[in-house]
């Protein structure tokens, strides 16, 4: 943002200014909106985002995982293909990366077998 100038501008000033608001490169409206992800293409990111999410809290862990890693494949076409949307790319990441990371745990730990178990396979 541009200070309060300590002196009145002359008319000549003005027009320069003037002059090069008018020149100025900006790029059109039409490449701006490309640059950004369509509202019915984001909603249906974060939805399978969010539906991972669901899928892994309920323990439903192989469809959590493939919701996740297909968010993430979707995840980098937004990053690189549309500038404009990187933040919700950034956000549909860390989501994803945290099902990923904590479905893989949770459902590898569902195999693990310890030594010396008194209550057998089923645990109870």
């Amino acid at each position: 943002m541009a200070g309060i100038p300590d002196q009145k501008r002359s008319s000549d000033d003005l027009d320069q200014i003037r002059r090069r608001n008018a020149f100025a490169v900006r790029p059109p409206v039409q490449e701006i909106k490309t640059q950004a992800l369509h509202p019915v293409w984001l909603t249906l990111c974060y939805l399978l985002c969010l539906t991972g999410v669901g899928l892994g809290v309920t323990q439903i862990f192989i469809p959590a995982l493939a919701c996740a890693a297909s968010a993430q494949i979707i995840n980098l076409f937004i990053y690189f293909k549309k500038p404009r949307s990187r933040h919700h790319a950034a956000i549909i990441a860390i989501i994803s990366l945290l099902v990923l990371v904590f479905g893989t745990v949770y459902y590898l730990e569902q195999f693990e077998k310890t030594a010396h178990d008194a209550q057998g396979p089923i645990r109870y």
